[in-house]
């Protein structure tokens, strides 16, 4: 094992309380064993192991739960195991997806808990498993930020220690170890599609060329440092252009988003100028980055949103607004503003035909209002506004006059 090297990683960013995902398999007992005999050599101050049953297959499963159990004891490690509810897995889309997704939520979640407190999460993925994950994207088709693979060590401090350690590696290590350890029978159904690619795809890729899966983790390596670089310069193109809540033409706290960016049009234009393709590709990889996961289908010249409303895109008055997890508005019910209610009117939120007049100026319908100040559609709704009939008197958190530094 690469002791210098998972070493370095450790001490570059002071980890010392480790959970490591521990399944039942032959890779996960080698990730177990290797830290749980090299704790002091690492420097680290306490570990623990994490195992999620996912409820798909119940006999294998609780043989698998078992096991792990009595390594953790034999080792003298803590464990903590998560029950996941296998049939909900199973409801919709891809159980593969479903059950990454639910394992990782698991795993955060113990990592928080007070008696766990870990800085780290580590996986037992290898280079196999990067050389798979690519040939699958490539398969599916893929984009430069798929390119990079499986991730070494992710920003939500997830490890990888093993990935750029072959497989045969691994289990050679397991039997100079006398290691034991569970088989997954799943691992053989060629339905699923990394295993179609671990059985079926590769094996014969690496009959022509032996060096197949070292080359395809290069591949992802390069793939990395490529994506860091553009990234980087994308960076210094677009945030100095980020408009800051502070200056948003609406109070933060009424948004209806939990996740807002907003952009001052300028960055696209300066990029668009010189190739407007080339821009939305450096834009969606910038908005990628940010969580913002938005399709090569999704034209930045038109205003966009899906149906359900769980992503969007919209622009006005100079501003690109990216929005994404919907929310009930934190204002949600018009009580909280029951104290400032007089004999004039009432607080609501807007209606057809609500008519605004500003301290100083003409009156004018409250959707035009909105429209001038910069006030995108999406947060409209979410105004409450102090009426007298059709006459809005107050608009929450909205000043006399909205200063245009927007523009």
């Amino acid at each position: 094992m690469r002791q210098v090297s998972i070493l370095r990683q450790l001490q570059r960013r002071g980890w010392k309380r480790l959970l490591l995902a521990v399944s039942g398999g032959v890779d996960s007992v080698c990730l177990a064993h290797y830290f749980v005999q090299n704790q002091k050599d690492l420097g680290l101050d306490w570990i623990a192991f994490a195992h999620v049953h996912h409820g798909l297959r119940k006999e294998t499963a609780d043989r698998d739960e078992a096991f792990v159990k009595e390594l953790a004891r034999l080792l003298n490690v803590p464990l903590f195991i998560h029950h996941l509810d296998g049939e909900s897995l199973k409801a919709s889309g891809s159980v593969e997806e479903n059950a990454r997704k639910a394992r990782y939520k698991a795993f955060f979640e113990i990592a928080a808990r007070s008696n766990c407190r870990a800085d780290a999460i580590l996986t037992a993925h290898h280079a196999n498993d990067q050389a798979e994950t690519l040939l699958m994207r490539l398969r599916r088709g893929t984009s430069l930020k798929g390119l990079r693979g499986i991730q070494f060590i992710r920003n939500d401090g997830v490890y990888r220690p093993f990935l750029n350690i072959p497989r045969s590696e691994i289990e050679a290590y397991a039997v100079k170890n006398h290691l034991s350890w569970c088989e997954d029978e799943t691992n053989a159904d060629k339905a699923f599609e990394r295993n179609f690619i671990r059985h079926a795809i590769l094996p014969r890729i690496e009959a022509e060329n032996v060096q197949a899966v070292k080359q395809l983790c290069r591949i992802a390596q390069v793939g990395s440092r490529i994506y860091e670089k553009i990234l980087c310069q994308i960076e210094q193109e677009f945030e100095p252009q980020i408009v800051p809540p502070s200056l948003w033409p609406f109070p933060e706290e009424i948004a209806p988003y939990e996740h807002i960016l907003a952009l001052h049009d300028s960055a696209w234009d300066a990029l668009s100028q010189k190739s407007e393709k080339g821009a939305a590709e450096l834009l969606r990889i910038w908005l990628q980055n940010l969580g913002f996961e938005y399709p090569n289908t999704v034209d930045f010249k038109s205003n966009f949103a899906n149906r359900n409303k769980s992503l969007i895109f919209e622009k006005s008055r100079h501003i690109l607004w990216f929005c994404r997890s919907l929310q009930d508005s934190k204002v949600h019910n018009l009580y909280l503003f029951e104290k400032k209610r007089a004999p004039l009117g009432e607080w609501r939120f807007r209606l057809d035909g609500d008519v605004y007049t500003p301290p100083s100026g003409r009156s004018k319908s409250l959707k035009k209002w909105f429209e001038d100040n910069g006030v995108p559609a999406f947060v409209r709704d979410c105004f409450p506004v102090f009426s007298d009939g059709k006459q809005i008197l107050q608009i929450y958190g909205i000043p006399p006059r909205i200063k245009e530094t927007y523009e």
